[in-house]
């Protein structure tokens, strides 16, 4: 009888044994799925996020007289500068846009707001260049330039004094 008792025990702890075996197996493999599933969504959402298409679009030049205005369009085609194709690959990496063409590398920066947003060329940086995207041209002033501007100025004050 004591045989019979003893052989029960023995089975109740290897029950035990199993269930906390697999209760710590369910947990460790429980937070493996979960950190595999985490490091997916980052990945997935950076990729998301340096993706090209937050970019493509037309991209109007402020800042400069109307008839000297240029217009840039990317796209999944390529890189036009007024409408004439100059490269068919750009690199985009979220802040950064760079077009290298046979004249050399250009590198644009993502600036403004998602209200406004705009390019400022880095690279040459002289002469400075900015751009807004089409549809947004009313989000900034356009001053036309400092000739513009002095003309105005000049303009108003003469035209005061009548």
């Amino acid at each position: 009888m004591a045989l019979n008792k003893k052989s029960k025990e023995s089975e109740s702890d290897d029950f035990n044994l199993t269930k906390n075996a697999f209760l710590k197996f369910s947990g460790i493999t429980l937070l493996i799925a979960l950190g595999v599933a985490f490091s997916a969504i980052l990945y997935f959402s950076y990729q998301d996020y340096i993706h090209p298409k937050h970019v493509y679009g037309r991209w109007i030049e402020i800042g400069t007289p109307e008839y000297d205005t240029e217009i840039m369009t990317l796209s999944e085609r390529g890189v036009f500068r007024n409408e004439r194709l100059i490269t068919t690959d750009f690199g985009y990496d979220g802040t950064l846009i760079t077009v290298t063409t046979g004249s050399g590398q250009t590198v644009y920066q993502v600036a403004g707001t998602p209200k406004s947003p705009q390019l400022k060329r880095v690279t040459p940086s002289s002469p400075a260049q900015r751009f807004i995207k089409s549809g947004y041209e009313d989000t900034v002033k356009s001053g036309g330039g400092a000739a513009k501007r002095r003309r105005t100025a000049l303009s108003e004050h003469f035209n005061s004094k009548k």
